[in-house]
């Protein structure tokens, strides 16, 4: 696998949560997913994508993610999402394919029907996420794993 795209549309969006998951800054467009919907998930500051019909997502398409940065990704997400190839609509109006994190079927039930929305995430919940990021992170130093 070589440098590939990927499309995010929860906390990653943010290039200071990115960097912090990846270590490396990169460069984004907005685009959009069709046919899916984002909700926020039970009890937390981030989302959670599932098909649906009708639906659109807005996010951010990043460039150039290799596959270290998707080691670090996949620990992020963890797992109740899967990385999956979904077709990304650009500003332009072209379509590229890009990895995304979807929700997996089993863990549907904990999603909430409250849309999540990016701006709200950066004005009351940006600071209790990087919180917990931070708090996670330290945990994982404490038993060695990183």
């Amino acid at each position: 696998m070589g440098k590939e795209a990927l499309f995010c549309y929860g906390t990653l969006q943010s290039p200071l949560v990115m960097k912090a998951v990846t270590g490396t800054a990169y460069d984004g467009t907005e685009a959009i997913l069709h046919n899916w919907a984002r909700y926020r998930v039970e009890k937390t500051e981030y989302p959670g994508i599932r098909v649906e019909d009708g639906g659109a997502v807005f996010g951010k398409l990043y460039w150039g993610i290799d596959e270290e940065a998707f080691v670090q990704l996949d620990a992020f997400e963890g797992d109740k999402y899967q990385r999956l190839v979904v077709p990304i609509t650009l500003p332009d109006g072209t379509v590229q394919d890009a990895w995304a994190y979807a929700f997996k079927n089993e863990y549907l039930n904990l999603l909430s029907t409250d849309p999540w929305d990016f701006d709200r995430f950066m004005q009351n919940g940006l600071e209790r996420f990087i919180n917990w990021f931070v708090e996670d992170r330290r945990d994982l130093f404490d038993r060695g794993d990183l």
